[in-house]
């Protein structure tokens, strides 16, 4: 896996706490973003790298729409060109299937990504200020939140995170009341601006997350 130094990435993981939302998910799909800018490049400019893609019969459904909202329409044509080429020599030589086999790269990488962001996570909570900082976040969402407590069975970890979550959601839910409550009459709107999506992503994970 093509990442970023380790210590760059758990740089990452602390400064996402000054963001809304799941710290997890905001670090996974800075990554994914920036993987996907690089690989629209390579495709685009390398001929070895778009057979590769090529190969694995391009991107799922949900990567290959972002790819084409961040590419050039050259770009997407190049690639889709290839990609319908390889279709019509699968009917040619019978070796057509209606079953669509995607091995998504941009797939791949988020989930090694993201196991390795979790498990990082879980590593850093044995540290007394990281769980100081992150308890004055938004908390984690509740996809993360079990994979984290998946791996803090054996330790005194579990109960520290589910009590920050417990936490967390207590403060949502006062500012979801407040966002609510100035909707119905000043709209004058400080931090509770951002809870209603935060309190989707709480819940279901950032946009895309397939679990």
């Amino acid at each position: 896996m093509d990442t970023k130094p380790q210590d760059q990435m758990k740089r990452s993981l602390r400064e996402a706490f000054r963001y809304r939302g799941c710290p997890i998910c905001h670090v996974v799909g800075q990554e994914e973003a920036d993987f996907m800018a690089t690989l629209q490049y390579q495709t685009f400019n390398e001929e070895k790298v778009r057979q590769e893609v090529v190969s694995e019969n391009g991107y799922c459904n949900f990567h290959f729409h972002q790819m084409a909202r961040m590419a050039s329409p050259v770009g997407v044509a190049l690639l889709a060109k290839e990609l319908i080429h390889r279709e019509i020599r699968e009917i040619e030589t019978g070796s057509f299937d209606t079953v669509l086999g995607i091995d998504c790269r941009i797939c791949r990488y988020t989930e090694e990504i993201e196991a390795w962001y979790v498990r990082e996570f879980k590593r850093l909570l044995c540290e007394e200020s990281f769980q100081k900082e992150y308890e004055a976040t938004d908390g984690l969402c509740r996809i993360h939140l079990k994979e984290v407590l998946d791996l803090t069975e054996e330790s005194q970890l579990g109960s520290v995170v589910l009590s920050f979550h417990g936490t967390h959601l207590r403060l949502l839910e006062a500012e979801l009341e407040t966002f609510i409550l100035k909707m119905k009459t000043t709209r004058d709107f400080g931090e509770e601006r951002d809870s209603w999506w935060v309190a989707i992503e709480k819940r279901v994970g950032r946009k895309g997350l397939v679990k």
